[in-house]
């Protein structure tokens, strides 16, 4: 693939928004590094959009520590912005849909060859169909899959409640705890919310607590 589309507004994306807060342009950077290492080897014969550099060799190209970066690509694809098998194998299905002119007529003949020819699906997919599969795959894996809250998102519903918490510093409170409470990952961050303000509540009226013991 000699080129992909890239969003001139793909700053403002969710997922990247997510990463770039935790790992700065260090994260950003290395994301598209590894569409870039993905789609340099997307041939005509090649359409698996999987990266076939680990996190040693990316570490080894990019002079970032292995452990940094091994950390930095379980987060990208905790975030779905890449998918892994259970092999271990890290790809980027919807990279398919941003190829350049020529990879998408190999993909759309490809997709007609196997439906003239009446090819089983059973062993080998249509590009769409492995595209849908793997979004259906996503949907099954991540129901009911916690997502840390951004300060924003926090802010927005402290603002909904008027319980004057701060947003950040509740935020860095659970993100230094990985978002454990105890031994158990939190599911809800609004419970979370809500139980801070009642510890405030609770502390204007004279009770004594642990505002972060006591919060979910």
């Amino acid at each position: 693939m000699k080129w992909f589309k890239h969003d001139s507004d793909a700053r403002h994306d969710a997922k990247l928004a997510r990463l770039r807060m935790k790992y700065g342009l260090e994260g950003y950077g290395l994301y598209f590094f590894l569409l870039e290492c993905i789609a340099g080897t997307v041939e005509a014969h090649n359409l698996t959009f999987e990266l076939e550099e680990d996190a040693e060799l990316v570490a080894e190209m990019t002079n970032i520590h292995y452990e940094r970066i091994n950390e930095m690509m379980t987060y990208m694809v905790q975030l779905r912005l890449f998918e892994q098998s259970d092999n271990g194998i890290i790809t980027c299905m919807k990279l398919s849909t941003r190829t350049d002119d020529y990879t998408q007529k190999v993909i759309r003949s490809n997709d007609k060859v196997r439906r003239v020819s009446g090819q089983s699906t059973d062993s080998v997919g249509t590009m769409s169909e492995l595209i849908e599969e793997k979004r259906r795959e996503e949907k099954r894996n991540t129901k009911g899959r916690f997502t840390p809250p951004s300060v924003k998102e926090v802010a927005e519903y402290c603002r909904e409640r008027k319980n004057g918490i701060n947003p950040q510093e509740f935020v860095d409170h659970y993100e230094t705890n990985g978002w454990m409470r105890g031994k158990t990952k939190i599911k809800d961050w609004k419970a979370c919310v809500r139980t801070w303000e009642k510890n405030q509540k609770d502390a204007k009226s004279g009770a004594t607590y642990d505002a972060f013991a006591g919060a979910i």
